[in-house]
């Protein structure tokens, strides 16, 4: 998992969130609510600490409770991380709503969008996991 960088004092250490294996496209499950064929694409670097998600929404058959589960791929943590996730869309005029996160496990995670997505709109979720 993440490993202290810099000073290990409490006042000038930092976490570096770049260790550890590479999120791939079966350690995330996009919900039904993005519609019959949404595209996803995980950003370089995105891992169980932290990282960006990119969905292109297919509008046929959206829900308004659209999901993303991701599996942490370096296995479990040994307690439920605090996980905090962010989302915004390509385009102003879309309402990206807000994301909350449904669920925490020592294995993963669940966050749902509160809105419904909109046909061919690009969604970008950040993420970070702190244990």
């Amino acid at each position: 998992m993440a490993q202290a960088q810099g000073s290990l004092r409490t006042d000038g250490g930092r976490i570096d969130g770049s260790i550890g294996t590479a999120l791939v496209a079966g350690d995330v499950t996009l919900g039904a609510g993005w519609g019959t064929t949404p595209v996803l694409a995980i950003t370089t670097g995105s891992n169980d600490q932290r990282g960006r998600l990119t969905i292109t929404c297919d509008a046929t058959a959206a829900q308004a409770t659209s999901t993303i589960a991701i599996a942490f791929s370096n296995g479990a943590y040994s307690s439920a991380p605090f996980v905090r996730v962010q989302v915004y869309s390509d385009n102003a005029i879309t309402d990206s709503g807000s994301v909350r996160v449904a669920t925490v496990s020592t294995t993963g995670f669940t966050a749902t969008l509160d809105v419904l997505p909109v046909d061919t709109k690009i969604y970008v979720f950040d993420y970070d996991c702190i244990a």
